[in-house]
């Protein structure tokens, strides 16, 4: 399935061929885990990609060298440098995507062709806002117009020529409604820089079906989401900071030596694995520092609570007291409950309640954190009881929000019924 032209490529993949020599090397030996990290994410994102390239970006494998420069182009473009490209692309999509997809629509299993060359200049014009012979929304509306009647008509007549040159024109000119917007918030072009945009797309029309450019400008697309998305994303995810980045050098030593299948250090399949592994153990380290006291207060909390009177200490760690003692059946923990509960932190600020949504909440006992399934089937139905949960049987080092890692919680719980 081709790409449309309001659809912004992501993907990442295994590819094989021609390795550059300008690539960033990578040496696992003594690295630190952040920097293991970002090489194993990029072997790892070259899962695919070699699938994907072909059969959505219409890369010709052959020119895998050019695909793996603009790579290392994209991810350093500057925004002057990014608009021409975002032209390029958009520029590609019209010859090899929307023309054909029009010329389909409109004369599938009969004889006629659109005036490309209309469809281009229109298109160029509505790009750039300049010398354009009607309003978008004008264009819009004729172009529908004369679709229909163009596609009811198999005559081959002087009238109808000059139907087609002008719905060729307009539905040129359509195609830009919304461009300008989907080019700034999706693409991330500065509209200081339209010119270089105009220009990449003049240039990204003459490329057409050009395998060894387009392979290079596909490799642009990729090396910008590298730099603009992918970097930035992972580094949140395990820094929790925006400011602070992977090793993007390490991350292209590992993405590309997917790609090329040269110097690869380890299997995709490991680095995805290696990659989970070492970003849980960075998060957790992160977590340490800043949520390592919720641990001590929670034990020194729990500590507290297993001295009072009434309150029970499970083997696990979970402590219960029971404030009514119910008469009916105990669940299992496949089986489905009603429970109303109001949960709070050990300060007391409350999280959740569905006594304050004033409707219970039905759910499978086994799929709520440990320190709830654990009680639920103990309680008889009937019973409302106070929980304290420690951490390890909640959500440990994960950010709920509100529930901050390593957080012991404390719940009263009511056991309406089971649910058959």
């Amino acid at each position: 399935m081709k790409k449309s032209i309001f659809t912004v490529a992501m993907a990442f993949a295994a590819g094989l061929f021609v390795s550059c020599t300008s690539a960033p090397k990578a040496n696992l030996n003594g690295a630190s885990k952040a920097d293991s990290l970002a090489y194993a994410i990029g072997v790892a994102q070259t899962q695919g990609l070699k699938d994907y390239l072909v059969n959505r970006m219409d890369v010709d494998t052959a020119y895998m060298g050019q695909f793996v420069d603009g790579v290392l182009e994209g991810v350093d473009v500057d925004a002057k440098k990014s608009a021409y490209y975002a032209g390029t692309e958009i520029g590609q999509q019209v010859v090899n995507q929307i023309i054909p997809g029009v010329t389909g629509e409109v004369f599938a299993g009969k004889e006629g062709e659109l005036n490309k060359k209309n469809f281009i200049n229109a298109f160029i014009a509505g790009a750039s806002e300049k010398g354009m012979k009607m309003t978008s929304a004008e264009a819009q509306g004729k172009a529908m117009s004369l679709m229909t009647t163009i596609k009811e008509n198999s005559d081959s007549t002087a009238d109808l020529s000059a139907q087609i040159d002008t719905f060729s024109y307009a539905m040129g000119l359509a195609q830009t409604q919304g461009l300008k917007n989907f080019i700034m918030y999706r693409m991330g072009v500065d509209t200081l820089y339209m010119a270089n945009f105009i220009k990449g797309l003049k240039t990204g029309i003459k490329v057409g079906d050009n395998a060894k450019k387009s392979a290079f400008y596909a490799g642009i697309q990729i090396g910008q989401q590298v730099t603009n998305q992918i970097v930035p994303g992972i580094s949140y995810e395990v820094f929790g900071n925006e400011d602070k980045l992977i090793n993007k050098d390490f991350f292209l030593a590992g993405f590309i030596a997917g790609v090329t299948e040269k110097n690869l250090l380890m299997h995709p399949m490991e680095a995805q694995q290696v990659a989970m592994t070492l970003m849980e153990e960075l998060k957790n380290e992160r977590f340490e520092q800043q949520f390592g006291d919720n641990k001590a207060q929670g034990v020194a909390f729990l500590d507290s609570i297993a001295g009072t009177e009434g309150v029970v200490k499970t083997e696990s760690g979970l402590c219960y007291k029971v404030i009514t003692a119910g008469k009916g059946a105990v669940p299992t923990n496949s089986d489905k409950v009603k429970v109303h509960y109001r949960g709070t932190l050990i300060d007391g600020t409350e999280f959740d309640s569905s006594y304050s949504r004033n409707e219970p909440t039905t759910f499978r006992a086994n799929q709520v954190i440990a320190g709830w399934t654990e009680a639920l089937t103990m309680m008889p139905v009937g019973s409302k009881w106070m929980l304290y949960i420690p951490q390890e049987l909640a959500y440990g080092s994960r950010d709920m929000g509100t529930i901050k890692p390593f957080s012991t919680l404390v719940f009263e719980v009511e056991l309406l019924e089971i649910e058959k």
